[in-house]
């Protein structure tokens, strides 16, 4: 009776364990709701509270720049928050940021994502390091932040690029220049803009601040070639460091499954993260968990990548982010034809859950619909759907869990 408790005891321990990452794949709080431990001021006079769920900053009238700094430092990071700002106010979040001298007291200094009500929020400004970092062509003035609202941001920050997201619209692609080689780590930061005599007081308000480590995810694609993959396809690595499908002349449908693009290792439980990019009417799909690389409909799972911008009414399981033949998207996050969609894929166990442009589309358990005979672990594979669908791949990269 005794062993019997504890194989049931260990049995539940492992599904609360795969229950856990299925649910957070890799996101951690990093802020506790409770209080600012984990974090330190720098700069300013600025005050900061905890309003709620909200990290709430407060403008000091004559003080320079505040910064409300994580003492954990990060370098490859996906980071999503909510935030909100008063409409006199100018504020950001520092991303790999330092100190002069690693001191408190030391000027903050590094890459900054704009918040602001000007037209120019999202784009990365060099605090105290020259200023705009996304070049002054790239800087367009748009809508997408909203004043008195609450807005929900995405920094996507991996090697030299930066990638940046308000309300699900993608705002910057950003490449390091070369002076901003040296912030390849460093902490996150929320400032607080200084403000002139008679002005004031103003406030910022930050909440679901949530970060996932990146760094422990491994790139499946080089950008250079096609090591570590299998094809016959006309797979062609850009100088961009993406992978452009280009079906050769007459070579059309997509039943032509040596051509699609098949690791050569087999992945069980993972986090697979993805961008591409389609052009109008494109087709294709990310295959998982494919036993058989000549057979990956019977023996795999698809998620469909398809131009669904013009969709109109329920999705299907044949629309873009839905499960083949098993779930439907919960809601059409497609982006325009030409433009980066990022897919991230959580399969844990019999837990499989697909988050497309920020947004979970996809949470469902296997073994209850028509995959529960599907294998838990194969091939990765991107589909060559034929012609005429040019489409673009890049950041392919994954992170095996295991319990």
């Amino acid at each position: 009776m005794t062993l019997l408790r504890l194989s049931a005891s260990l049995w539940i321990t492992i599904a609360s364990l795969s229950q856990s990452i299925a649910q957070d794949p890799g996101f951690v709080d990093l802020f506790n709701g409770k209080n600012l431990e984990g974090w330190t001021q720098r700069n300013g006079t600025a005050t900061y509270r905890i309003e709620g769920d909200s990290i709430v900053g407060k403008t000091s009238e004559g003080s320079p720049n505040s910064f409300l700094c994580t003492d954990k430092l990060y370098g490859d990071f996906e980071l999503k928050f909510d935030v909100k700002v008063d409409s006199e106010l100018n504020s950001g979040v520092q991303i790999r940021s330092q100190s002069e001298g690693g001191k408190p007291e030391g000027r903050v200094n590094g890459p900054q994502v704009e918040i602001s009500l000007d037209g120019m929020a999202g784009y990365v400004y060099g605090e105290s390091a020259g200023g705009w970092m996304t070049p002054d062509a790239v800087r367009k003035s748009h809508q997408h932040f909203i004043d008195g609202e609450w807005n929900t941001y995405q920094i996507v920050a991996v090697g030299n690029k930066i990638e940046t997201w308000i309300n699900g619209h993608q705002i910057s692609d950003l490449t390091h220049e070369e002076r901003f080689k040296s912030h390849p780590k460093g902490f996150i930061g929320l400032q607080v803009h200084g403000i002139g005599a008679g002005k004031g007081p103003f406030e910022v308000r930050w909440r679901n601040l949530k970060l996932r480590d990146l760094s422990n995810f491994t790139s499946l694609y080089n950008g250079k070639d096609l090591s570590g993959w299998k094809t016959t396809g006309n797979w062609l690595p850009q100088q961009d460091g993406s992978v452009l499908i280009q079906p050769r002349a007459g070579e059309k449908g997509w039943e032509r499954y040596d051509a699609y693009l098949w690791s050569e290792k087999k992945y069980k439980d993972f986090v697979l993260d993805v961008e591409y990019a389609y052009p109008p009417g494109g087709n294709s799909g990310v295959y998982f968990r494919v036993a058989d690389r000549s057979e990956p409909v019977k023996t795999g799972i698809e998620a469909q990548i398809l131009d669904s911008t013009g969709h109109e009414g329920p999705m299907g399981p044949h629309d873009h982010g839905g499960i083949i033949g098993t779930a439907a998207a919960a809601k059409n996050m497609s982006r325009p034809p030409h433009a980066w969609n990022r897919m991230v894929i959580t399969c844990v166990g019999n837990h499989l859950q697909v988050d497309l442009n920020g947004e979970q589309i996809i949470d469902t358990q296997l073994d209850k619909g028509p995959m529960k005979e599907r294998p838990m672990e194969g091939y990765i594979g991107f589909q060559d759907h034929g012609e005429p669908n040019n489409l673009l791949f890049r950041n392919i990269r994954i992170r095996e869990l295991s319990p």
